[in-house]
């Protein structure tokens, strides 16, 4: 009778383990007009004019950067960040850039690559 409940438990233990799964999303392109963008240290925040935000980790090794005019459309290669949030948690649509910088947005979107950003 022992070894018939331990076999139960080590099955229901071994049924209730949660399995690993990993959240991803492909790369796409968009376009959008810039109207503002934000910094800090380790980032630039583009914001289109539906109040899109486009998150642009700065590049280190190279003083290359590609330049913006505010006003103007630009296509980006992106993952879209706010789509990979858990479907039944209501977040708030804040990007927290620094202590005193709170960006609200409509969808919060990451440049695939790392890139130094220049405002014409």
């Amino acid at each position: 009778m022992k070894k018939i409940i331990f076999l139960l438990f080590s099955l229901t233990l071994y049924n209730c383990q949660t399995k690993s799964t990993i959240i991803s999303s492909k790369p796409s392109s968009i376009t959008r007009k810039i109207v503002s963008v934000k910094e800090n240290k380790d980032v630039n925040v583009l914001i289109a004019e539906n109040n899109d935000i486009i998150e642009v980790f700065k590049e280190n090794s190279t003083n290359k950067c590609k330049t913006i005019k505010l006003g103007k459309k630009y296509s980006f290669r992106i993952i879209p960040v706010s789509d990979l949030i858990q479907q039944g948690i209501e977040s708030p649509k804040e990007y927290i850039l620094n202590d005193s910088t709170i960006i609200k947005y409509n969808h919060y979107y990451s440049l695939e690559k790392n890139q130094n950003i220049c405002i014409e």
